[in-house]
């Protein structure tokens, strides 16, 4: 029970320090249409999905202060959204064996100032199952991309989204649907950049600028 509380109050903690609430831009909100519901994380909104037990978009802002006001080092537990209903939620030892890493949708990396940013993005609701070959290679260059723009820019407003084919549909225990690509939109001051990452379990190229795509096709 107490576990559980602690889960609740954290996900309506505003003990921000200096976080600003994430407002998202009108190119963010568009990405949200489609949920059944929007989480709102205060650092983050997560738009979900309940059939596919996952998120379908998580957006943010990155902000140069932030990421160098230091970093909390010790890595939290996996907690479960108890936002979500008990049969929408997902937890952490729903990946044991399934061979899929519990890839953060949000890096922890990029949003790790405080205790309360960092647990937030622990909940299991920004959390996808990823292969490892692109959950700690890939996509590990893709959320120091996002920090490596926010620095040099002060600013820079992030849109991850998750995409799923209809014709090669995967799934893990407790009917969670396996993403089958990741993307990436970059957004600061008169830049875009956005990538394409596959869910796959072997890639013939790792260099980040490989699953570059143009930005206009989610301009629309």
């Amino acid at each position: 029970m107490k576990q559980k509380l602690s889960a609740i109050l954290l996900t309506l903690s505003l003990n921000a320090s200096n976080y600003a609430h994430y407002e998202p831009s009108k190119m963010a909100q568009k990405f949200f249409n489609n949920c059944d519901v929007v989480l709102d994380k205060f650092y983050y909104q997560n738009c979900y999905d309940y059939s596919k037990k996952s998120s379908l978009a998580v957006a943010y802002k990155l902000d140069k202060n932030m990421l160098e006001a230091g970093h909390i080092k010790n890595r939290p537990k996996f907690e479960p959204d108890y936002k979500l209903a008990k049969k929408y939620r997902t937890d952490w030892n729903d990946y044991l064996h399934s061979g899929y890493d519990r890839g953060h949708i949000l890096s922890n990396q990029s949003m790790n100032a405080t205790t309360d940013a960092q647990r937030s993005t622990f909940l299991m609701s920004n959390i996808a199952p990823q292969t490892p070959e692109l959950n700690r290679n890939v996509w590990l260059k893709a959320e120091k991309r996002e920090r490596q723009v926010a620095l040099a820019k002060g600013w820079a407003e992030v849109i991850n989204l998750i995409e799923f084919d209809e014709n090669n549909k995967r799934y893990i225990k407790n009917g969670i649907r396996v993403p089958n690509y990741f993307v990436k939109i970059i957004l600061s001051d008169n830049f875009q950049e956005c990538f394409r990452m596959p869910n796959i379990e072997m890639f013939e190229n790792d260099k980040l600028k490989t699953y570059r795509v143009d930005c206009g096709e989610f301009n629309g």
